[in-house]
């Protein structure tokens, strides 16, 4: 790829550059535009004008912005701002900024930090509050980012031992963040590993007068104890990195089922009455591991997992778990009639002929159709298996959830479909969820059994199951601390092991009672850098992720993750390319710095949808960094196939947001389009919040 004709500076100095050299400083609002469109993309014109000439009429405002872009177009000679209504910055535009955000994420340290400056230099738009708390904002996330090169690059040359580049990193990281102890701490050990034992202690000194006069403070404990080693020469020297120590499978799976008898005799009598059981429990609470027990009790069973996501895009739990199935049976596959194909193809575009579109459906007779075919292709799958086990239906969507709820009442009597087990969290079900299951439950059709925490019996019984040497002397606390709740005792068992505290008794420090993602965010600062980020990029992906979509974000290879995927299911965070539970992936996507967030969402936004993604999904990922308008298009999209497959509510619902979304914008004529749209779906005129 050849380099783009232009570049744009604005770390610093605000400047652009073409291939005749750079132009003189730019102004200060076409700096803040260039800059705004830089980092923001596509932006509504005038609501950036609206930002940047806050006190002019709206008339003097639209006018001002139309003549900046005019003065630009004709100092460059060209549009390096495209479009009318919403405006965006020219593909042959590079911006020194996006560099920065881009080599932090693909772990190209040392040329981020060499691209230094703050956003925009000096500039201030005291006259401007709107756009100058933006600017505030920008240049803390970029300062973020930075630090985190800094002490990303420090750890790694420590670890090859190479202490001088470590050292150059670590005083980078305090010119950066002059108010942090941690990077007096850092530095003061390096130091002191290099041989300089006067300069650390002088950091010492150093940082007590920082805290003193800045916070009134004094060093945390573990800053003094860093100092009085130092003084006595007993720190440590960097450690070698190498692969984290191995668990013991008994952990991640605990050998034996306790404390869940009464549980087992209600799910006996429902699988005798042929109902659906459902397994209500907290985060963490045991019921995967119940259910799967139980259904392996009675024979060959099959599991859809649902994943956080899936609640936006109708059959998506369907239609991931039927591929896989089918593709492990292509035999299935094969012998499915043309009608069925037809009907898959409404959700399964790999079922239709090429070329050809399906009309809409537009009666509930071709929706009954539809559910024939779906219902039918599901029964197939699962000939031969006793028990169907759905996982975190709290996270499934409405359709699917119908999909089961139909073959249940069509199949279950004449035994042509296996029993089924859903789990669920507690106070977690989706509205319209919640009404499947009521009605369901209401026509005797199932079961909704609720799992408490162990008592502490029961957690004595599974600590001495595990055959862990002093474990099982940890009972009591171990009951205190974690209330039963057996995803918890497992993570803590977990950080016993690592910390290598488990044979000493309970420790004296301990986060505080029940913060599993506490101990779940340590695990996550042992990894390496590149498997931070795998797991990131997935915390986000949701159930999109896939090792080629993390290449694409990260700007990577998929080879390379063969590694880092190791490593995260040596610290039981993954199994395979999952997550191990989903209060794990919580635990990732609630750590990472919203600024990188910003990023991942956006580049998974694009990235998607270069690849046909769920509307959706990217219409998600542009909400979740406060990019509305760009999810308009997306959020249309999804409702117009919402209606085509008898959606009706879920099409309301898309077209009501993006609505709402065009108002506050001041966009009437086509907020007055979809609404047309929606009063079509018999949607509701209430508002929505954008």
């Amino acid at each position: 790829m050849g380099m783009a004709p232009w570049r744009l500076s604005v770390l610093g100095e605000a400047r652009l550059s073409g291939v005749a050299g750079p132009l003189p400083p730019l102004q200060k609002r076409t700096a803040a535009v260039l800059a705004y469109l830089a980092l923001e993309g596509p932006t509504p014109k005038y609501r950036l004008a609206g930002l940047l000439w806050p006190d002019s009429g709206e008339d003097t405002a639209r006018n001002n912005m139309r003549q900046l872009l005019r003065r630009l177009r004709t100092t460059t000679g060209t549009d390096l701002v495209l479009g009318t209504e919403t405006i965006s910055l020219s593909e042959e535009v590079v911006t020194d900024a996006v560099e920065l955000q881009a080599h932090v994420l693909a772990s190209r340290y040392e040329e981020a930090l060499a691209l230094g400056g703050g956003l925009l230099g000096n500039m201030d738009f005291d006259d401007c509050p709107d756009f100058e708390a933006w600017l505030s904002q920008a240049r803390e996330q970029l300062e973020t980012l930075r630090r985190r090169a800094a002490g990303a690059a420090s750890d790694a040359c420590e670890q090859k031992g190479d202490l001088t580049h470590a050292l150059s990193f670590a005083q980078r990281l305090l010119a950066l963040d002059p108010l942090a102890e941690e990077a007096y701490r850092r530095l003061m050990r390096l130091h002191y590993l290099a041989g300089d034992r006067a300069a650390a202690l002088g950091l010492f000194e150093r940082c007590r007068q920082m805290l003193r006069e800045e916070f009134d403070a004094t060093p945390h404990p573990s800053t003094a104890a860093l100092a009085r080693d130092i003084e006595r020469g007993q720190v440590a020297p960097p450690a070698v990195s190498g692969p984290s120590p191995v668990l013991p499978l008994s952990v991640l799976r605990p050998p034996v089922l306790v404390g869940r008898q009464r549980e087992w005799t209600e799910m006996e009598e429902s699988w005798q009455a042929r109902r659906v059981i459902m397994l209500m429990a907290e985060p963490g609470g045991g019921k995967t591991r119940l259910a799967l027990d139980f259904a392996a009790s009675k024979g060959p069973y099959t599991v859809f997992q649902s994943r956080p996501g899936d609640v936006h895009v109708p059959y998506s739990l369907y239609t991931r778990n039927i591929r896989r199935m089918l593709s492990e049976r292509p035999e299935l596959r094969q012998g499915l009639e043309p009608w069925i194909r037809r009907e898959l193809a409404r959700v399964m575009p790999e079922f239709g002929v090429p070329g050809q579109t399906l009309p809409p459906m537009r009666a509930e007779a071709e929706r009954a159709r539809f559910l024939d075919a779906l219902g039918e292709t599901f029964r197939r799958c699962l000939e031969g298996q006793a028990a169907f086990v759905g996982d975190d239906i709290q996270f499934a969507d409405a359709a699917s959830l119908e999909v089961g709820a139909y073959c249940q009442s069509r199949f279950s009597e004449e035994g042509a479909f296996p029993r089924i087990i859903d789990c669920c969290r507690t106070g977690e079900l989706s509205a319209e969820a919640l009404s499947i299951v009521k009605r369901v439950e209401a026509a005797g059709l199932l079961t909704v059994i609720h799992l408490g925490p162990l008592s502490p019996e029961a957690v004595e019984t599974l600590l001495d199951s595990l055959v862990l040497p002093g474990a099982v002397s940890l009972g009591k606390e171990m009951a205190r601390y974690t209330g039963g709740n057996p995803l918890y005792i497992t993570e803590t068992l977990k950080h016993l092991l690592e910390s290598g505290n488990l044979e000493g008794g309970w420790p004296e420090r301990m986060p505080a009672s029940g913060r599993v993602r506490k101990l779940v965010e340590q695990r996550l600062e042992r990894l390496s850098q590149l498997a931070l980020q795998l797991a990131q990029v997935a915390a986000l992906a949701l159930a999109d992720f896939e090792l080629e979509l993390a290449g694409e974000v990260l700007e990577l290879s998929p080879l390379v993750f063969a590694a880092p995927l190791r490593e995260l299911e040596a610290a039981q965070l993954f199994h395979g390319d999952r997550f191990s539970h989903d209060v794990v992936l919580e635990s990732v996507r609630d750590s990472i710095p919203s600024a990188l967030r910003s990023l991942l969402h956006r580049r998974l936004a694009r990235a998607l949808e270069k690849r046909g993604g769920a509307p959706a999904t990217i219409a998600q990922h542009w909400l979740k960094v406060g990019e509305q308008r760009l999810a308009v298009p997306f959020l249309l999209a999804a409702a117009m196939a919402d209606e085509s497959n008898l959606r009706k509510h879920e099409a309301a619902e898309n077209y009501q947001l993006a609505a709402s979304i065009l108002e506050s914008l001041g966009e009437q004529k086509e907020a007055a389009r979809v609404r047309e749209r929606l009063h079509a779906t018999g949607g509701s005129e209430h508002q929505t919040d954008a």
